[in-house]
């Protein structure tokens, strides 16, 4: 099943090392990954997608709360979370039928065209994985020259469990 971490440490160097580290251990992969500032600079977000067994996610999450530095945890199924990703894709318009046509697909998949030239568009679009994947294969008939997505961004539906106000957690 795929689960999402949600870590709030203290903005330190070597936070990375170390849960990445419990992951290697466990020999799970790590899916997606994302790391944010939360605005104050003094708290980092760690996002993390894992395919994993849910006892095992369990046990990752006492771990991951080990560390020092580490202030909250949660863990969330995809029901629990307003996710999405941010996806750029440079496609291939050499003739104005394909610049035409590719726009049209911008329309429609709602995402919008980052930067154009004779040779080729560049379209980003934030959304789900399967909206991304969907607008990857209806460019890949135009010549997709690069493909690159984030990972994951994810909030928790309604209130966190327990949660206090994370920032008032640091010190």
């Amino acid at each position: 099943m795929l689960y999402t971490i949600i870590v709030f440490s203290e903005n330190k160097p070597g936070v990375l090392y170390r849960i990445a580290d419990l992951f290697l251990r466990r020999r799970i992969n790590i899916e997606s990954l994302t790391v944010s500032d939360t605005g104050d600079g003094k708290l980092s977000r760690f996002t993390i997608t894992v395919s994993a067994d849910g006892a095992l996610v369990e046990k990752i999450v006492k771990q991951i709360y080990r560390i020092i530095e580490v202030v909250k945890v949660v863990d969330a199924v995809d029901e629990q979370l307003v996710f999405n990703e941010v996806a750029l894709i440079k496609v291939s318009t050499n003739s104005p039928k394909k610049r035409k046509e590719v726009n049209e697909i911008v329309k429609l998949s709602s995402a919008k065209i980052a930067h154009f030239s004779k040779a080729d568009v560049t379209i980003s679009l934030s959304g789900t994985p399967e909206e991304i994947n969907n607008l990857k294969m209806l460019c890949k008939s135009y010549g997709v020259k690069e493909f690159v997505r984030s990972g994951r961004i994810a909030l928790v539906k309604g209130e966190m469990q327990d949660r206090k106000n994370v920032l008032s957690m640091v010190k």
